[in-house]
């Protein structure tokens, strides 16, 4: 899998969200639904991870993903 790393949440979720327009989610066709493929996920170090490993990614969106992140969900690591 691959992740962009956010500074915050919302930057996270509005990729996220940009995605799901792009894919046709039901929440961007009909208003009711599936908004995004996944939600961002808290870091260790404080940002946000976001799993793009199946977005249609940008040239500079390739050159900033990462193969893993430090969860700060104590139990997971991804």
């Amino acid at each position: 899998m691959i992740y962009l790393i956010y500074d915050n949440e919302e930057d996270a979720n509005a990729r996220a969200d940009e995605e799901g327009k792009r894919i046709g989610l039901s929440h961007w066709i009909h208003g009711v639904g599936t908004r995004r493929v996944l939600s961002a996920q808290p870091t260790a170090e404080g940002k946000w991870a976001l799993n793009v490993t199946v977005y249609d990614l940008t040239e500079e969106e390739e050159k900033s993903t990462v193969e893993s992140f430090n969860s700060a969900i104590q139990s997971e690591e991804f």
